[in-house]
């Protein structure tokens, strides 16, 4: 690349992109888990990788941090459940607060689209 030209290896254009995915996946959990009831992490990983043609493809780590920021929040509640296939796994499931933050989240993420395809 020469000088000047920026391009998705910028580190700029990295941290903006990480921002604006982090916030996505904020959201997409929360959707997930109002969509399909309780799942764990794993679980939510594949469903937003399957789901997005893996335009969404966070890391297990990412996925799990989330989580944790969102249980935090008093967005999502987790519980241990068995498994029919192994051990015991958490379970996350979206608590009211989550349901009222994502009905907010989802207004606004449409008003912003709308705004982008009016601009661009």
């Amino acid at each position: 690349m020469g000088k000047g030209v920026v391009g998705l290896k910028d580190k700029h254009v990295q941290r903006i992109m990480r921002s604006i995915r982090m916030g996505f996946y904020t959201l997409v959990i929360l959707r997930l888990l109002d969509r399909y009831g309780p799942l764990y992490g794993y679980k939510i990983l594949a469903l937003m990788k399957k789901l997005s043609n893996q335009v969404l493809n966070p890391s297990e780590s990412t996925i799990y941090e989330t989580l944790k920021s969102l249980e935090k929040d008093k967005l999502v509640r987790s519980y241990w459940a068995e498994s029919e296939l192994g051990p015991p796994r958490k379970y996350y499931e979206i608590t009211g607060k989550g349901r009222e933050t994502l009905k907010i989240l989802l207004e606004e993420v449409r008003k912003i689209i709308d705004v982008v395809d009016r601009i661009l």
